[in-house]
């Protein structure tokens, strides 16, 4: 799903939808021009899915940092949320698993993370910079 598609909001409205999951998130992490999971983000994914507390939907939100072409970081984006699916999908071997996660792929030119979000449970303990916290993708029962 494209993000403009969504709603016309700007990028750090976007965000703000988000801040009340700041306790429940989390943020998986990829190398640049990554898509695959590294054993943190596998483990984080897997963490996240089992905090379900009630919620019925999954919510995987992916971002490209600005490195490289538009075209390349939307495919970044979405095949970054294509792969929590993936893990999800190879570990848990659930056949409704699919209709209980949502995937928004936001490439680079929508909602770029800022400093903030640092803060929120990462994939990775390494040091945060906007390029790093941009090559993400955000997970969340709601």
């Amino acid at each position: 799903m494209e993000a403009k598609n969504v709603a016309a909001l700007s990028g750090d409205e976007f965000n703000a939808l988000f801040s009340p999951l700041s306790k429940r998130a989390h943020l998986i992490q990829f190398d640049a021009s990554q898509v695959a999971l590294d054993p943190g983000a596998a483990a984080t994914v897997e963490k996240a899915w089992s905090d379900q507390r009630g919620a019925s939907f999954f919510f995987v939100v992916a971002r490209a940092s600005t490195d490289g072409s538009a075209e390349a970081n939307e495919t970044l984006s979405r095949d970054r949320a294509k792969a929590v699916l993936t893990h999800l999908q190879g570990k848990f071997k659930d056949d409704d698993l699919k209709n209980q996660v949502g995937l928004l792929w936001l490439g680079e030119q929508y909602a770029q993370l800022g400093d903030e979000f640092c803060g929120w449970s990462r994939s990775r303990s390494s040091e945060c910079t906007p390029k790093e916290i941009n090559r993400s993708a955000f997970v969340a029962w709601i």
